[in-house]
């Protein structure tokens, strides 16, 4: 992951940590000033340091704990523990050295920003009277849906085809909400943007940026491409986006994508390499969505 990103969602999370335990302490030294709570605290804490020192339970930790939260109760107050927004890794980010979901969520939200997709959509909240073949439309949503829901993917490449304004984007927005809800790290982006941003770096001849650049792109678990085709295409512009394609696909990892084109302008306007990568039976699924611009109808 790009360390600018991750160092930026880490301190997010840092800041709630800090602040909800700063919070706890303080609420903790109001209540020390009554010296019934004061002798029940300090029994409980050395019985803590007593069994950390011997590596055994010789003493009964959760009886004082038992007679804090009786203390509470009768004096009607509320608890001092540290109110994490996330309980799970207490907003360290990390469980067990693995990224959690919380941390996955901070940074998509700081990539999501950068994309300038705006705000996504929920599968549950889609209208499908605006389509020409609603239920079709359901069927095809249901399906995405689904395959947002899945654990692990047979097909990691999505192809979404069809003319402007027939739905490609609004979906792809409801299937990166899906994923991002389930805890992945996902990442939005244009063909524009994505092209843009790494013909600048490849060009100012700073590997290491280019490279940090890149990291975004093939380091997320889910990446959605938007209105591939708008970019400008150049050498270097189709050598980066199989750079992207063929790594991602070569981890295991799932990118969407969504263009105007139909296949056979992939094949005409890009190279094969890159039209094998999607329409690659084995890991891929093509889809044509065909009506009328929404836009224009409604």
């Amino acid at each position: 992951m790009n360390n600018k990103i991750l160092t930026q969602a880490k301190n997010i999370l840092s800041n709630r940590r800090i602040q909800a335990e700063r919070f706890s302490n303080e609420r903790k030294q109001e209540y020390l000033k009554d010296s019934e709570f004061k002798n029940i605290y300090n029994c409980y804490v050395d019985s803590m340091i007593l069994n950390a020192k011997t590596g055994k339970n010789i003493t009964d930790v959760e009886k004082n704990k038992k007679l804090i939260e009786d203390w509470l109760i009768k004096n009607n107050k509320p608890s001092f523990t540290p109110n994490y927004s996330c309980p799970t890794c207490q907003d360290n980010g990390y469980i067990n050295g693995e990224m959690c979901k919380c941390l996955k969520r901070e940074i998509t939200k700081i990539l999501t920003k950068e994309s300038g997709f705006g705000e996504l959509e929920r599968f549950s909240s889609s209208d499908f009277s605006k389509f020409e073949k609603p239920e079709e439309m359901k069927k095809l949503y249901s399906l995405m849906e689904e395959w947002c829901n899945q654990s692990s993917h047979k097909k990691t490449l999505i192809f979404l085809s069809g003319n402007t304004g027939v739905g490609k984007t609004h979906l792809t927005k409801c299937m990166a909400n899906a994923l991002i809800e389930n805890g992945h790290l996902v990442n939005l982006t244009t063909a524009f943007n994505m092209n843009q941003e790494l013909s600048k770096t490849f060009s100012s001849f700073d590997a290491t940026l280019f490279d940090q650049t890149l990291q975004k792109y093939l380091d997320c678990e889910y990446l959605f491409i938007d209105d591939l085709g708008t970019e400008i295409i150049t050498k270097l512009s189709i050598k980066t986006l199989y750079l992207v394609l063929n790594e991602r696909k070569t981890r295991g990892l799932s990118t969407i994508i969504t263009s105007n084109l139909t296949l056979k302008d992939i094949r005409d306007q890009y190279d094969e390499r890159i039209a094998s990568r999607i329409v690659d039976t084995q890991t891929s699924i093509c889809i044509r969505l065909d009506g009328r611009d929404l836009r224009l109808k409604k």
